[in-house]
């Protein structure tokens, strides 16, 4: 089955390498242990969120999800209000993950059955989601720092020396998604899906409930994100994740997928949410304007595809132009 592109994983590698030690040179001390640690968590919640945005666009017909940050915002409002209640928190966290597969579910019947092109359906979601985030919450974040220990210990605490977040929630769920990607029969029909929908209709295979099943699982795992974010800064925001909503499909890409479905993996996702991380936490890091992250997420993105392709043998069309046009002249 396709979808691990191994040039692709290297020179993401190579490059998340070449920008940290870019960093390195100006202040070495973000190479110290701690940093690396806060530059880890920093990628949790918008990489989980990726995870969910990379199985939408597999599933082909031009999928894809701009209502991730607003999901992730209402749900961990919804789930700061159940235990500012003094309510059991795995409850409240509970209510975070199956509100975000709903609003996933509202997304899913909007594309699936009502035929509503993808970007207009979770835009409009967007909006939506992110006004009622604000009714709920009256426009006010909700302090969570007397929320039970074991609650904010999700986003602070650690095993081992190893953030909680990471070890005990994002690589569990890289090695679900690898194996139900690459060893399931779940991930070859949303492959086949993605690339050939007629064959795998043809073939007997669900495509509308596998397309609808893919905006669940990103609303749950929005969900999921959301719930990380507010217990690692101890209060529940209604923007959620705002940055999530373009940053994840840029990372979806960048890890090797297509656009246009039936391709990728979740391990080039995760290598591409680390390039990323290193990219925006080494700016905030050494003071640099906040406009250059997104200068430099596009040199990046830009950057690999380009070189992969003149790596493969793939001849930028204006090259070709180019070359041709010399031919003729000559």
């Amino acid at each position: 089955m396709s979808g691990f592109h191994v040039g692709r994983v290297l020179l993401l590698l190579v490059f998340a390498l070449i920008v940290l030690g870019g960093f390195a040179i100006g202040s070495p001390s973000i190479l110290s242990v701690d940093n690396l640690s806060s530059m880890a968590v920093f990628a949790v919640e918008v990489g989980i969120i990726a995870f969910g945005q990379a199985l939408v666009i597999e599933g082909g017909d031009g999928a894809i999800d701009l209502s991730v940050g607003a999901v992730s915002g209402l749900a961990q409002i919804l789930a700061a209000q159940w235990l500012a209640r003094g309510l059991p928190w795995p409850v409240g966290v509970g209510i975070a993950v199956v509100s975000g597969a709903l609003m996933g579910m509202v997304n899913a019947v909007a594309i699936t059955r009502f035929r509503i092109p993808a970007i207009i359906a979770t835009l409009g979601s967007m909006f939506a989601i992110s006004g009622l985030a604000l009714v709920v919450s009256e426009g006010n974040t909700i302090d969570l720092t007397a929320a039970p220990a074991a609650f904010l210990a999700i986003g602070q605490g650690s095993v081992g020396g190893v953030p909680f977040q990471i070890l005990c929630i994002y690589l569990p769920l890289l090695a679900l998604l690898a194996f139900m990607q690459h060893r399931s029969r779940l991930g070859r029909a949303l492959y086949l899906t993605g690339t050939n929908a007629m064959a795998a209709y043809l073939a007997g295979l669900p495509v509308v409930r596998l397309r609808a099943a893919t905006y669940v699982l990103s609303g749950a795992l929005a969900g999921l994100a959301g719930v990380i974010a507010a217990s690692r800064l101890g209060t529940a925001t209604p923007d959620g994740v705002p940055e999530a909503n373009l940053i994840s499909i840029a990372i979806v890409v960048l890890g090797g997928a297509s656009i246009f479905g039936g391709d990728g993996s979740p391990i080039g996702t995760a290598i591409a949410t680390a390039t990323i991380a290193i990219a925006n936490y080494g700016l905030n890091y050494n003071d640099f304007n906040p406009t250059l992250q997104a200068g430099l997420l596009g040199l990046i993105l830009i950057s690999v595809v380009l070189i992969e392709n003149l790596l493969r043998g793939r001849m930028p069309h204006f090259l070709s132009t180019l070359r041709i046009k010399g031919k003729a002249t000559s």
